[in-house]
């Protein structure tokens, strides 16, 4: 009896540190085997593109993290990136030219954006807390508002006139292959990363995690913290669909809804617990660039998008099935 006890730590670590490097682990296996069977899968515009397009999700993912760290989550995230989308294109096409400069136009098409990311977090945040409702059973329903709200703005892709291009150039800048979009994602999660670790904030959040009811009575303000979390998560949903507006200069209403999945994918790869009180956006980070490597391989290859979300699925459960206490019983979602 003694011996079984003592082998559960040992199982334990041995857990840990398998996902503490399954994400790198996985970068490198990917990067070899593609750039073994696809001649040009590392050339240096296929890793542009790499780079770039992972901006967006690493910016969704950050917020996404925090939420689950204090073991809630947000589905609602790649709607509310939809309907920012939307928004930014939808004002720029109906005002930016009466701004006379694109980049002003385009500053106050980001702040419309941003504003209702911050609303939809805050609502989102208020009706988990005060209301009671479970964040999983709340962000579903916000999910579908947002998604009906994106179509009711425009019900197909929006382009922006060639006048207003100024206004996204800089999505457009590049260091070599690393371009400034990924250049902002990185500075974002790792502010996110700096907030989390070395604040009272951040250390509020973890302890909501750990156990809720002993934060409350250690008199930690658990219902501010937790809305707090929820509102910087919409905002950072909407700047990730600023950051798609600008990078294709269109939008379309359906534009956010692949994330969600690729969202809990990148944090569970990362090491991030869906039961709360476990994880890093460091990890995140390399979650972020395997689920990416894993999608522009698979394009590269050809593969079909039905089976793309295949993949990402069974790469969650699996991340899932590896961090997961088996220890507890009854651990939910709140």
């Amino acid at each position: 009896m003694t011996t079984k006890k003592k082998a559960l730590p040992g199982k334990k670590a041995v857990l840990d540190n398998i996902m503490e490097y399954f994400s790198f682990s996985a970068i490198v296996i990917l990067l070899l085997a593609l750039s073994l069977t696809q001649e040009n899968f590392l050339g240096e515009i296929n890793l542009k593109n790499l780079l770039r397009d992972t901006a967006p999700l690493m910016i969704m993912a950050s917020g996404m993290t925090m939420v689950l760290l204090f073991g809630s989550i947000d589905l609602s995230m790649g709607a509310v990136c939809s309907v920012s989308n939307v928004a930014f294109v939808h004002f720029m096409l109906a005002y930016g030219e009466g701004f006379g400069s694109p980049m002003l136009a385009g500053l106050t098409a980001l702040a419309v954006s941003l504003a209702f990311g911050l609303c939809s977090g805050l609502t989102l945040g208020f009706i988990h807390v005060k209301l009671k409702v479970p964040s999983f059973i709340a962000s579903l329903g916000f999910m579908s508002v947002w998604q009906s709200a994106a179509l009711l703005i425009t019900q197909g892709p929006e382009s922006m006139k060639k006048a207003l291009w100024p206004a996204t150039e800089w999505y457009k800048i590049s260091f070599g292959v690393v371009g400034l979009p990924l250049v902002l994602a990185l500075i974002i999660i790792i502010l996110v990363y700096l907030l989390t670790r070395f604040t009272a904030f951040g250390k509020a959040v973890f302890a909501i995690g750990g156990n809720e009811r002993a934060a409350r009575v250690a008199g930690i303000h658990v219902d501010r913290t937790k809305i707090t979390v929820f509102a910087l998560n919409g905002v950072l949903a909407a700047l990730a669909g600023v950051f798609l507006a600008a990078n294709l200069r269109s939008s379309a209403p359906t534009i956010g809804d692949p994330f969600t999945l690729k969202i809990v994918a990148a944090c569970a790869l990362g090491g991030t617990s869906l039961a709360g009180g476990k994880g890093s956006e460091l990890g995140t980070i390399l979650g972020v660039f395997t689920v990416a490597i894993i999608e522009n391989g698979m394009n590269f290859i050809g593969v079909d998008a039905y089976w793309q979300n295949v993949v990402f699925g069974i790469f969650v459960l699996a991340a899932i099935a590896l961090t997961v206490d088996r220890r507890t019983r009854g651990q939910i979602i709140k």
